[in-house]
C-alpha cells in the first residue's frame, strides 16, 4: 500500500481503481462546472489555526444534532450513486458514520435501497429527498423512510431540472 499523505494521493489511487466514468462523476459538475470549481476554490481558502498553550481539559466535540447525540457536529452528506463507486457503498458509508458517531444521509439517488441500508445498520440515518413533481411517488418514498426509522428527512430544493453533466454524456454514464 502506498504512503498516503494528502487528499491528492487518495484521488490518484481512486482514479486508478475505478472506471473513468465513475471518477469523472465525482470529479466534475454539471453544465459549465462553475459551482464545482467554486466549491474547490472556496474549500481551499479555509485555514485551520493552530492554538498552543491552551488548556484542553474537558474539551469535547460531542454535541447534539436534531436531538441526536453526535461525536462532533458533522454529518455525512448525501452523495448520489455511492454504490456505483464501491459495492454497497451507501451501506459502508452508513456503517462508517455510525462507528464514528455522526449521522449519515442517504441520497434519493442512492444505489442501495432505503430498506437495505436500514437492515444493514443499527444507527438511524437521515434521508435526503429531492422535491419531485410526482407527489404520489414522493408520498410512497416518505412512507418507506418512516418505515425504515430514518431520524430526519433532509429536503433538497435545487433540482428543478437535472443538470447536464457533459463528462457523463461523453462517457455514457446514466442511472
Amino acid at each position: 500500500m502506498p504512503v498516503i499523505t494528502t487528499i491528492q494521493d487518495l484521488k490518484e489511487i481512486y482514479q486508478r481503481r475505478v472506471p473513468r466514468m465513475f471518477y469523472d462523476y465525482c470529479e466534475s459538475g454539471s453544465w459549465t462546472e462553475q459551482t464545482f470549481g467554486d466549491n474547490i476554490s472556496d474549500f481551499a481558502k479555509l485555514r485551520l489555526r493552530q492554538r498552543v498553550a491552551v488548556d484542553m481539559t474537558n474539551r469535547s466535540t460531542a454535541s447534539k444534532m436534531i436531538g441526536q447525540d453526535v461525536s462532533m457536529p458533522v454529518a455525512l452528506a448525501p452523495v448520489g450513486m455511492t454504490g456505483m463507486q464501491c459495492a454497497d457503498g451507501e451501506i459502508k458509508a452508513a456503517r462508517a458514520a455510525a462507528a464514528f458517531g455522526v449521522p449519515y444521509t442517504l441520497s434519493t439517488m442512492s444505489i442501495c435501497s432505503i430498506e437495505d441500508v436500514a437492515a444493514a445498520t443499527d444507527a438511524p440515518f437521515w434521508f435526503q429527498l429531492y422535491t419531485l413533481t410526482d407527489e404520489d411517488y414522493s408520498d410512497r418514498l416518505i412512507q418507506r423512510v418512516k418505515d425504515a426509522n430514518c431520524s430526519a428527512l433532509v429536503i433538497t430544493l435545487d433540482l428543478q431540472i437535472l443538470g447536464q453533466r457533459h463528462k457523463d454524456l461523453k462517457n455514457g454514464l446514466s442511472a
